[in-house]
């Protein structure tokens, strides 16, 4: 049987809530995976929800639940929210161990992957990201911020790409006057596992550059400045 995973959840619903009839059951199963129908949850192929211990992540979306119930008719007024109604079969597959992985509570996955995933998860192993950058560097890097990122999704996953800095001090007198900073570029990648809710374990690239001194950017500005000026003077007149 192709829809073990959905069937149960479908059956769970109809316990807890005795007048659910069993195709609006189907269909809101079906909303919680991140699909528009039940018959759209059957005919995925690549992502299943039969897929769902193998996922790593789950995010959640109670809007998806919210849309789907407005299009049935008759529905049941036993339900809660959607919200609750998410949580509630969360919960259960977590509780039959039909996902073991991490669930991201959040109604922005940027917002989540900035505040609580890359603190969590690379923040503790940024030093090893950027050795080679930072190795000869003789200073030590303390302070990480991720300051702003952008979401783009597909059919295949969704890249979450964060931008910040890594700032930290010189460990020596030199003539450097300003403050190491180090522009982070990070990508972090969500590969879809079952429906359009779950995730394999994230992929982070890290790209760190290191920033220039106002001075050194002062200087090559007055550089070029000086380049144009001489190629806008007028040949010398020839005897």
């Amino acid at each position: 049987m192709a829809d073990i995973v959905s069937k149960t959840c479908s059956d769970y619903l109809r316990e807890c809530y005795s007048e659910l009839k069993a195709s609006h059951a189907r269909e809101l199963v079906a909303a919680f995976f991140g699909y528009k129908s039940h018959a759209a949850l059957l005919a995925d192929k690549r992502n299943g929800v039969d897929y769902l211990d193998q996922a790593a992540v789950l995010v959640p979306d109670s809007s998806l639940v919210d849309e789907r119930r407005r299009c049935l008719k008759e529905l049941s007024e036993q339900l809660p929210p959607s919200a609750k109604l998410v949580d509630e079969l969360v919960q259960f597959v977590q509780d039959e161990e039909l996902f073991t992985g991490e669930v991201w509570g959040c109604f922005d996955v940027g917002e989540y992957v900035i505040e609580e995933y890359l603190p969590a998860h690379l923040s503790p192993e940024l030093d090893i990201e950027l050795e080679e950058l930072t190795k000869p560097l003789n200073a030590l890097f303390e302070e990480i911020s991720y300051d702003d990122c952008q979401v783009t999704e597909t059919d295949f996953g969704v890249t979450v790409t964060v931008s910040g800095t890594y700032t930290g001090y010189w460990l020596d007198d030199n003539e450097h006057s300003d403050e190491p900073v180090i522009d982070l570029e990070i990508t972090v990648y969500l590969r879809r596992c079952s429906g359009s809710i779950s995730f394999d374990e994230p992929e982070i690239d890290v790209l760190g550059t290191l920033k220039k001194e106002d001075d050194d950017t002062d200087e090559e500005a007055d550089d070029d400045d000086d380049a144009e000026e001489e190629s806008q003077q007028p040949a010398a007149m020839m005897p």
